[in-house]
């Protein structure tokens, strides 16, 4: 099959949702480690940087109705404006009420900003590149995300996070105006027939296609954006101690944990484009079965062995897999994500995923021990597992 480059329109959105990412990503990075910065107590930092994920639980919705209403080219232009305003805001305020509306803000722009890149990677889109159209937009917004945070702290170290922010923006104007000259839907009504009263997200809840898909998103999200990510550290620390030698050099456990977050981030964005490949190729439900496989054996072995390199190998598996099975349920929504109630059913997606995130940093630090972590790796793997192999049955009975 002769795959073509990312089309232009998808190519250009995602890189303008990336370019807003920017300034996002690198405060994860400077505000805890500088809060004096701002001069906010590292309390207020963690409420600034959660904000607005918990607001987004309320405007993916809310996105939706505004896309349907309005269109994807004027929201999508005020969202990318409006980050540059935080931008400014990141970098002359201290004022923790003002940097508190603007992350809230800024969620309710994110929100956007995502829907809209997966709504522009739906439209143009096929049968034959809607897979990996849709992982090679997630991959490339990704991009932003290590991009931020990578160069936000470089940058902050050495001319200041004020310069910084403002490289940042001037990124962001200059993909600003490259949308508006390639995304090609200036000026074309992509406004679609509201559901009554805006409550769409929750009427296309009744099909149980959406629902499923969802309830795997919220599982997939948990359990790999979540816990793994957030107990990784605390899973080497109990069971292989504090310092490694690796190739002569001994590193601690923060930067042996930062090493292997590092290659999970960078599968996000090599990976996604070659999963959504095969899933073009050779099929969503069978790829997804594959993925969904080799997440699992990754993810549920790890509490079985004690040698550091049987660990590597197995992250190695859960980091790929589980990066092909968030790109596999991206694609199987972009299947039945059509006409009017395209945004809705994104939304209701991108909503499951974000709760189960949410919920998975929690449940790993708060209420699992460290000698328990082995037991719940094994049993979110399975969990993973049925749920998938429940959903493609179900998708093979329904056709």
């Amino acid at each position: 099959m002769n795959y073509k480059l990312v089309p232009t329109p998808v190519l250009v959105t995602s890189l303008a949702v990336a370019a807003a990412l920017l300034g996002d990503a690198m405060l994860y990075v400077v505000m805890p480690s500088s809060p004096e910065l701002w001069s906010l107590t590292i309390v207020q930092i963690g409420i600034l940087l959660s904000a607005n994920r918990f607001i987004r639980l309320i405007t993916n919705p809310l996105s939706a109705v505004c896309i349907e209403k309005y269109g994807i080219y004027n929201p999508f232009k005020i969202a990318l404006i409006a980050s540059l305003v935080f931008l400014v805001i990141y970098a002359t305020s201290s004022s923790f009420t003002l940097l508190l509306l603007a992350r809230l803000l800024w969620g309710t722009c994110w929100s956007i900003l995502r829907l809209v890149s997966q709504w522009v990677a739906s439209d143009q889109s096929d049968d034959n590149n809607l897979g990996f159209n849709h992982s090679s937009n997630a991959s490339i917004i990704r991009l932003g995300s290590i991009g931020g945070a990578l160069f936000g702290g470089i940058l902050s170290d050495f001319i200041g996070y004020r310069y910084a922010i403002a490289i940042f923006g001037i990124f962001t104007v200059a993909s600003y105006f490259c949308w508006i000259r390639k995304s090609t839907y200036a000026g074309i009504n992509t406004q679609t027939t509201s559901s009554p009263r805006g409550n769409g997200f929750f009427l296309v809840l009744k099909d149980v296609k959406v629902l499923s898909i969802g309830i795997c998103a919220f599982v997939v999200g948990l359990a790999f954006s979540g816990l793994l990510g957030s107990t990784l550290g605390h899973f080497l620390r109990f069971n292989f101690g504090t310092e490694y030698d690796i190739i002569y050099i001994t590193i601690g456990v923060a930067s042996l944990t930062g090493i292997l977050l590092g290659f999970k981030s960078s599968a996000e964005v090599f990976v996604g484009p070659f999963a959504g490949l095969l899933s073009d190729k050779y099929g969503r439900l069978r790829t997804l079965i594959i993925s969904a496989s080799v997440f699992s054996v990754g993810l549920s072995l790890l509490g079985l062995f004690d040698s550091l390199l049987v660990i590597y190998a197995l992250l190695f598996l859960a980091f790929t897999g589980g990066v092909m099975l968030m790109m596999q349920l991206l694609s199987l929504v972009g299947v039945i994500a059509k006409g009017d109630r395209k945004s809705d059913i994104f939304s209701c997606y991108n909503t499951f995923q974000d709760v189960g995130s949410a919920i998975g940093p929690f449940m790993g630090l708060s209420l699992i021990q460290g000698e328990n972590l082995g037991t719940i790796y094994l049993l979110s793997g399975l969990l993973v597992y049925f749920l998938i192999i429940c959903l493609c049955f179900y998708y093979r009975t329904t056709r």
